[in-house]
């Protein structure tokens, strides 16, 4: 996204900052120029405003020079201004070379699509997400954010560099355990959790720890108690958490997140430079933001985004309504959660299995059958099991793996009749009153008049 007057926008934020652009002490009394030079100076600043980003370039540079003629920095703008003035009329109407209102989700945007190569959604969403971490305790839920790729070199660890400049309190590892967290949390209750290459930390292979850990901090309230000291302690989880990792997550911790599918891109983008005063001039604005913003606690919700899904993006569309972004949130927010399953494995195999009977337009279907229909179906876990919670190593459904997921609906095979004979499987009567509970039919292709019973000879 373009942004008119983005120069303005970054110059008043770098002279907002109280980092100085030169090293060296600087002394407490400034030598204030003479009245011309600060007349030229607040005409090259009024300028920065300007709609035609060439003059607006040239104003920058032209004043550029005249402050480093003089001594100065963007940091003594402010003071330059109020001694030029310090009796400004009440009266007066015509406008003064001051400050214009920086809009923070602007300026986030700018940054992310200067060093990060994603889609406009994700753009979005990464610039909502950071600007979360700073109101995230005025909701119930903190939305996890997952950075995942196919192979590596894809800019995952860029990234989480990137929101370690921005975010509030970041707190950024490479390998990081529960009780790590959960006691770093007790300490420093506000922070924002990095955690890079959680494809190593055995998330999908058995650290069940962990993911409590990841999984209980995305809501208001969340804790492990632990016993210490001869007492038992209860530790607080709840923190803005971004995890980086090659190929997948555990489905619990997806669910509570909003996915940014990071690739290899030939776009050149910027080199990011982790000492540029504006990373600390842009949090410094965020925090007043956070001061001083409203936020509504229901935002509107696209009608595709739904359950938990639209619980992580409550917070996101609330502080984009705020910032007059809510359109294009709202579009972010319904492509990327679009073909994302919201429910566990029970559910999704409830939805999936009705589909199939659907189309198929039969009454029962033999288990095998049933399987072999689940693993042909495209972005689907099925193919690739990895157990009811997750934790396994990956292979295909089984038959006796399929009872698991369908168990706590009270679902298990029996003995069906039909041409073939007899032999394991389901009736469709078995599902109704499950698909009608937990099944959106909005989801599910047109049933049709006509089903093919499969009668017994």
């Amino acid at each position: 996204m373009l942004l008119i007057g983005w120069v303005v926008v970054l110059a008043e934020v770098i002279g907002a900052s109280k980092l100085c652009w030169r090293v060296g002490s600087r002394p407490d009394v400034m030598n204030m120029p003479p009245p011309k030079v600060i007349r030229r100076i607040r005409q090259l600043h009024a300028m920065l405003g300007s709609p035609n980003a060439n003059e607006a370039s040239n104003a920058r540079e032209k004043l550029n020079r005249l402050l480093a003629e003089h001594g100065l920095t963007w940091n003594d703008l402010s003071t330059i201004f109020a001694a030029a003035d310090p009796h400004p009329d009440p009266h007066r109407t015509a406008p003064q070379a001051t400050r214009p209102e920086v809009n923070v989700l602007d300026l986030v945007l700018r940054l992310v699509e200067q060093y990060i190569a994603v889609t406009p959604d994700e753009q979005m969403a990464i610039a909502l997400w950071v600007l979360h971490t700073y109101v995230y305790h005025s909701f119930v839920i903190t939305p996890r954010l997952a950075l995942l790729s196919p192979v590596r070199g894809c800019g995952k660890t860029t990234l989480l560099a990137f929101l370690e400049l921005l975010t509030n309190q970041p707190h950024r590892s490479d390998d990081v355990t529960p009780a790590a967290i959960y006691h770093h949390l007790n300490h420093r209750p506000n922070s924002t959790l990095l955690v890079d290459e959680a494809d190593n930390l055995g998330l999908l292979d058995g650290n069940s720890a962990l993911r409590r850990v990841f999984n209980s901090g995305h809501r208001r309230g969340g804790n492990v108690t632990r016993f210490v000291g001869g007492w038992s302690q209860k530790f607080p989880t709840l923190a803005p958490l971004a995890v980086a990792a090659i190929g997948t997550l555990p489905l619990p911790l997806m669910h509570r997140s909003v996915v940014i599918s990071m690739h290899r891109s030939a776009i050149q983008l910027e080199r990011l430079d982790e000492f540029s005063p504006v990373f600390p001039a842009t949090r410094e604005r965020i925090q007043k933001w956070a001061a001083t913003c409203t936020l509504a606690q229901d935002p509107a919700m696209p009608s595709s985004v739904q359950h938990r899904m639209a619980d992580n993006w409550r917070v996101l569309l609330s502080i984009a309504d705020e910032l007059g972004h809510g359109e294009a949130a709202r579009a972010a927010a319904v492509a990327l959660c679009a073909g994302r399953p919201d429910e566990d494995y029970g559910v999704l195999a409830l939805r999936h299995i009705e589909r199939i009977f659907l189309v198929r337009e039969i009454d029962r279907i033999l288990s095998a059958d049933l399987v072999n229909a689940l693993i042909g179906i495209d972005d689907a876990p099925w193919h690739d099991w990895r157990g009811p919670k997750d934790d396994r190593p990956p292979r295909k459904l089984t038959q006796a793996d399929l009872a698991w997921p369908l168990r706590p609906f009270d679902i298990r095979p029996r003995t069906v009749r039909g041409r073939w004979g007899t032999a394991r499987g389901y009736y469709q009567h078995q599902f109704q009153r499950a698909w009608r509970a937990y099944c959106d039919s909005t989801d599910t292709p047109t049933q049709s008049s006509k089903i093919r019973y499969l009668h017994q000879k």
